[in-house]
């Protein structure tokens, strides 16, 4: 019984510092080798914790990865590498990393506009999803994100219709 208390000391400490050893070699290999996708999966593992994500886009901008916004036409509900037209990769902003909004929503959204093409108009997007999945206050926050700025109109313009969009 001596034996195994003594090995206890250390031998369980000494294992766990071997795998956190492996894991901490891993981890700087695919940040080293593959940055935009690590911290694309980094950034989609904590898509509910404001604190991290900020401090994980400084990361990116630190690094030259590019923080695409979210976009209703393009992005997925987690971040997601993404080649720009410069032939780059950036990462494209979640719709589930928007507050407010739901990732019930999002997904519904993201399966109507697979199903049945792009949006066109923020009036489109909001008589293609069920009233009762797409309200007002999910419409505040995607044009207050941006996810909307692709339709070409300017975000107080969307937002000063969004009653009348509604209704």
């Amino acid at each position: 019984f001596d034996k195994i208390e003594m090995f206890a000391g250390y031998g369980f400490n000494k294992s766990h510092s071997a795998c956190y050893g492996h894991i901490s070699y891993w981890t700087a290999w695919l940040k080293a080798n593959h940055p935009v996708e690590f911290m694309a999966a980094l950034l989609s593992n904590e898509i509910h914790n404001t604190d991290k994500i900020s401090v994980f886009v400084s990361e990116c901008h630190r690094m030259g990865i590019e923080i695409l916004p979210p976009d209703l036409n393009a992005s997925g509900l987690r971040f997601a590498p993404e080649i720009m037209l410069n032939g780059h990769k950036g990462i494209r902003s979640g719709l589930a990393a928007i507050k407010n909004c739901g990732e019930g929503a999002m997904a519904a959204a993201i399966a109507e506009r697979d199903s049945n093409g792009k949006f066109a108009s923020l009036e489109d997007f909001s008589t293609r999803l069920d009233s009762k999945v797409v309200n007002k206050r999910i419409l505040e926050n995607l044009v207050k994100a941006g996810a909307l700025d692709w339709t070409g109109e300017t975000r107080a313009g969307m937002f000063a219709r969004l009653e009348q969009v509604v209704a």
